[in-house]
């Protein structure tokens, strides 16, 4: 089911010229229907209501994204949910790459707007079509053309860190967490409501009774998506899709590092988890000076694992509380569904870095992080050296741990 959603078609150049002429004609058809009226060759159907024009707003949408961009910049926080600086930066990335491009009936800004506004609102086609002014088959064509248009950036700003890749300034500069020198990252699933016809829904059904996709990410200490991995059912583990992402999605682990995951995987010397049936969860370690105190090596390990891995889990609420669509389901077709969170990472990489920490990211870091699932109860196992290795690897960093504890 993975592969076959992740085999994705991407727009080019030709594309943009289509959307050009499908404009060009919207405008002749409208004068030919005009004069069809006129001469009663053609009649209103008898769910039409009034026989009148339907966007009759005084102001079109391209006057209203012109007034956001140059009004206060809360303004584009509210309705693109970037500042307005990281908006033309954006626009100024997918015209010089032509990827999108002006029509007669439509500027570039309009479309890019027309796009964010959806994804930041969760917002349905109609209301778009009201707030811009449009039809509904070009709103819905241009927001399809912007959301090809990002994810072909995927390979730009969503990258896997090099084989020799240095131990993150996190890691580095603090002693609690120097045993952990060889982490790249944190890695974990989460579930995004979906809409899918109803013979597919037991297996789009999660653990929590919605339908759902699983998305993997592989994320980095600074908050950067470095993969994700959308498509899979609801009911899928988070093992399975981690397997999948390894031997057919592309994944790779630099040699000689490794991700951080929770219980829900397999523990390998490229994967390593926590100790089952140890306390885990940050609130569990932070409710008293008693729960504080470590009990055994394997309390102490899974205190410092949990708060270097739990920036996978800050991240996706970066990613949540930006993004509306990624909370609610939408009626898009299956495949479109499932390129939206990928165009939605792609996004939060390029803020963050054009901007570093926007107002999102500090938000959600001065907050006390959001926990994740515990973990499938029975993750599948690895097999193989890898988890011998990996029980040697986690047992080595437990020792350390325990010996330079103060």
């Amino acid at each position: 089911m993975g592969e076959l959603l992740n085999r994705y078609v991407f727009s080019s150049p030709t594309l943009v010229n289509i959307m050009t002429l499908l404009d060009e004609e919207d405008d002749y058809w409208d004068q030919v229907f005009v004069i069809l009226y006129q001469q009663d060759y053609l009649t209103f159907a008898a769910n039409t209501l009034h026989r009148r024009p339907c966007r009759t707003r005084p102001f079109s949408g391209h006057e209203l994204v012109t007034d956001l961009l140059n009004g206060h910049p809360d303004r584009g926080y509210q309705h693109f949910r970037m500042s307005t600086t990281n908006f033309m930066a954006l626009r100024d990335v997918l015209l010089a790459r032509g990827l999108i491009r002006a029509t007669r009936r439509m500027t570039a800004d309009e479309q890019l707007a027309i796009f964010l506004f959806c994804v930041g609102h969760g917002v349905g086609n109609r209301v778009l079509a009201e707030t811009f002014q449009h039809s509904g088959e070009t709103i819905s064509r241009h927001f399809n053309n912007v959301l090809r248009a990002l994810v072909m950036l995927k390979d730009e700003y969503m990258n896997l860190p090099p084989s020799n890749v240095t131990t993150h300034p996190r890691i580095r500069d603090n002693i609690n967490f120097h045993p952990f020198k060889n982490a790249i990252g944190a890695i974990d699933g989460t579930h995004i409501p979906v809409c899918v016809e109803k013979s597919e829904q037991p297996r789009f059904r999660c653990r929590k009774g919605f339908t759902s996709q699983n998305m993997m990410a592989a994320v980095s200490f600074d908050h950067i998506f470095f993969f994700i991995c959308t498509g899979w059912e609801g009911s899928a583990a988070d093992m399975r899709v981690l397997r999948w992402a390894c031997d057919s999605g592309g994944f790779t682990v630099p040699e000689g590092k490794y991700y951080l995951v929770d219980s829900g995987y397999g523990n390998t010397n490229r994967f390593l988890a926590p100790y089952r049936g140890e306390r885990y969860h940050l609130s569990q370690f932070d409710t008293s000076t008693r729960a504080r105190t470590h009990q055994n090596p394997p309390n102490l390990y899974n205190h410092r694992h949990a708060q270097l891995r739990n920036v996978v889990e800050k991240s996706f609420g970066i990613l949540k509380k930006r993004f509306k669509i990624l909370t609610q389901a939408t009626p898009f077709p299956i495949k479109v569904q499932c390129l939206i969170p990928m165009a939605c990472c792609v996004l939060h990489n390029f803020i963050r870095r054009q901007q570093g920490n926007d107002r999102y990211f500090v938000e959600q870091l001065e907050q006390e992080a959001p926990e994740g699932d515990v973990g499938d109860p029975q993750p599948i196992p690895s097999g193989g050296d890898g988890t011998t290795r990996g029980e040697s690897l986690r047992r080595s960093i437990t020792d350390q741990l325990w010996n330079n504890r103060s």
